[in-house]
């Protein structure tokens, strides 16, 4: 990990999907199979890889963009577009994307299913947050991260969540991240930004003038955006952002 990624970082900004909490790809292929339509015997396999192509097409087009009941709902249109790209690429139908978003929605509100946290996370963060270093969560959520981090217990590990459902404001627009910024009246030169999707992550942090670093476990963009760094996930990230902090130059 290069030492200018992370020396000299005040602010440590977070994407929340697939960043600090992860896709059950098993619990949405169940969701798929609950249609009873024909599909890919390990459906959850084929989501690991078909995820990667809905987020190589959040870049190019086209996503998978049907009606469904509760499209209105805040930060739905931008979710059904993700989950059902994830789902038609993995082998559904297109026909049946908008019943499996009617199935999959009410089941997310319930629990989110981006719902796994890294082993560690709590205790690197909160190390980190001890040296001086401010933790900030910019999502392009649904309005309800607050409440699922408080279930999962990780919320007390940030010292700011920033949900788009909530302040209206979705990346790459760089607001979202002025929002944090002002907040802690952080310079974007003292920031960094760690997220999963390079249309919306990568481009937002780029233009509100933060560091940036791709967090790529399934090699969704190998190949791709060779000049963008990569980091193995927020724990390691925290522990070298303090290990900076802590030693002389």
């Amino acid at each position: 990990m290069a030492e200018s990624l992370v020396r000299d970082v005040d602010l440590l900004c977070l994407d929340a999907g697939n960043t600090v909490i992860f896709l059950d790809h098993g619990r949405l292929a169940e969701l798929v199979g609950s249609l009873g339509v024909p599909g890919p015997a390990a459906f959850a396999a084929t989501l690991v890889r078909a995820e990667g192509e809905a987020k190589r097409l959040a870049e190019t087009g086209p996503m998978v963009d049907v009606p469904w009941t509760f499209r209105d709902r805040p930060g739905a249109v931008a979710w059904g577009r993700m989950v059902g790209t994830i789902v038609h690429r993995g082998g559904l139908p297109e026909a049946h994307v908008s019943e499996l978003l009617d199935r999959a929605w009410p089941a997310h509100e319930l629990r989110n299913l981006w719902c796994r946290v890294p082993e560690g996370l709590g205790p690197a963060l909160d190390a980190l947050r001890a040296a001086g270093t401010k933790t900030a969560i910019i999502s392009n959520s649904e309005g309800m991260l607050e409440r699922l981090f408080s279930d999962l217990g990780i919320l007390g590990h940030f010292d700011l969540v920033v949900d788009s459902g909530k302040v209206g404001i979705e990346k790459p627009d760089p607001r979202i991240f002025h929002i944090a910024l002002e907040h802690f009246a952080a310079q974007p030169a003292r920031a960094l930004h760690l997220g999963d999707v390079f249309a919306t992550d990568v481009l937002g942090a780029r233009a509100a003038g933060i560091r940036h670093a791709l967090i790529d476990p399934h090699g969704h963009y190998e190949g791709r955006h060779l000049d963008v760094p990569r980091v193995a996930g927020v724990v390691p990230v925290a522990r070298a952002i303090l290990e900076a902090r802590l030693s002389p130059r």
